[in-house]
């Protein structure tokens, strides 16, 4: 994790940070947004800091514009007393969330775009869901969010991260599945990798 400096230019050095995960599933109907979340992916300037947040703007925004799609939600927020700690637990969940993949078929890593092909969706699968995972590491002694169990709270929610003051963002990682906009995740593949999500829908 990088030590980064605030909009006034002072160097940002308390050692308590809070890592933070949001979790939205959506019915696959949102097509125009699993298009989007590819745009943004694509073109985010991610090598800086106001790239990186003003990402985050636009995927709150446009998760809040769909939230009559929203159908299930995971949230969890947990304050770390080091910079080390806290890069622990972000590359945990970083790596058991992309582990849930079949294919990641966009990256955008510190402005280094990569594209693979992507795999040819199982038509015996009726399409369902799209997820849409968003892992922040912040400055604060506090967590951002308790967990969250319906619409309105994730609603609030999304309203506070999208109105964060920019200096407070360290790191982000958002993450999307199926990133193929032929492709959605059907009611067992959801039930079986993100069985953790509440219903609020």
């Amino acid at each position: 994790m990088v030590q980064l400096e605030g909009a006034d230019g002072t160097e940002l050095t308390n050692d308590i940070v809070t890592v933070s995960l949001l979790q939205i599933a959506l019915r696959a109907d949102a097509r125009r947004l699993q298009t989007l979340l590819n745009e943004w992916g694509e073109t985010a300037d991610t090598a800086t800091p106001e790239g990186l947040f003003s990402l985050l703007q636009q995927v709150a925004q446009g998760l809040l514009d769909y939230s009559r799609h929203w159908t299930h939600v995971l949230a969890s927020s947990k304050t770390v007393n080091a910079y080390e700690e806290a890069e622990e637990v972000f590359n945990a969940w970083s790596l058991r969330e992309r582990s849930k993949f079949s294919a990641e078929t966009l990256t955008n890593v510190d402005g280094v775009i990569t594209k693979r092909s992507p795999i040819p969706p199982d038509v015996d699968d009726t399409p369902a869901y799209i997820v849409v995972t968003l892992i922040l590491g912040t400055e604060g002694d506090r967590p951002l969010f308790s967990e969250i169990y319906s619409a309105s709270a994730l609603r609030d929610v999304l309203d506070d991260i999208r109105m964060m003051q920019p200096l407070y963002l360290l790191v982000l990682e958002m993450l999307w599945s199926p990133q193929n906009l032929d492709d959605s995740l059907t009611e067992a593949e959801r039930a079986m990798e993100y069985a953790d999500m509440a219903a609020i829908a």
